[in-house]
């Protein structure tokens, strides 16, 4: 199968509470348009350290297996593509699937996604900041990008993802 475009959203804040407040907007807009199934987003804290925790997800109930894109969380891929490290606190595991599911999906992005893209999307989330990592069907972009009105800084990139062989790639990672 060819690969299917999305776009991946990155968001700095001030503050985890203008994270969650976004996030908050972004997770009612989905669920009151009956778009929940594509919603795909996680709130990021990254401290002084560069330390990276997880404190708020939501990849819409999504389990790995059988599913594609978005299905599948390509949100909580792409964090751990972008700090490896996130995935041995478990925040991210819990609701997202098996870890090794996680890490296929982000051995999939970052073979799939430019190596200075991913670099100017880590660098979007400044040590000390919150952030919110967003995954979205690209006609869906910019729609997301208006409800991040708390946002001092967000990059958009490109993301390719051949969801068949995704698919693939995790439910073996799972077995």
């Amino acid at each position: 199968m060819a690969d299917k475009p999305y776009v991946a959203i990155a968001a700095q804040y001030a503050s985890e509470d203008e994270a969650v407040a976004d996030f908050d907007a972004l997770h009612a807009h989905y669920k009151d348009s009956g778009k929940h199934a594509s919603f795909d987003a996680a709130v990021v804290n990254r401290d002084k350290e560069g330390k990276v925790t997880i404190p708020k997800r939501d990849d819409g109930n999504k389990h790995h297996g059988g599913r594609k894109g978005l299905a599948i969380g390509l949100a909580g891929g792409l964090v751990v593509a972008l700090f490896p490290a996130v995935a041995l606190g478990g925040a991210l595991l819990v609701g997202g699937g098996a870890g090794a599911g996680i890490g296929a999906l982000a051995g999939h992005i970052k073979n799939k996604a430019s190596a200075d893209d991913l670099k100017e999307i880590t660098e979007t989330l400044n040590a000390g900041s919150s952030g919110i990592v967003v995954v979205a069907e690209p006609a869906e972009a910019d729609e997301v990008a208006g409800l991040l009105t708390h946002a001092t800084n967000v990059t958009r990139k490109e993301l390719a993802v051949d969801e068949d062989k995704l698919d693939e790639e995790v439910s073996e990672a799972n077995d």
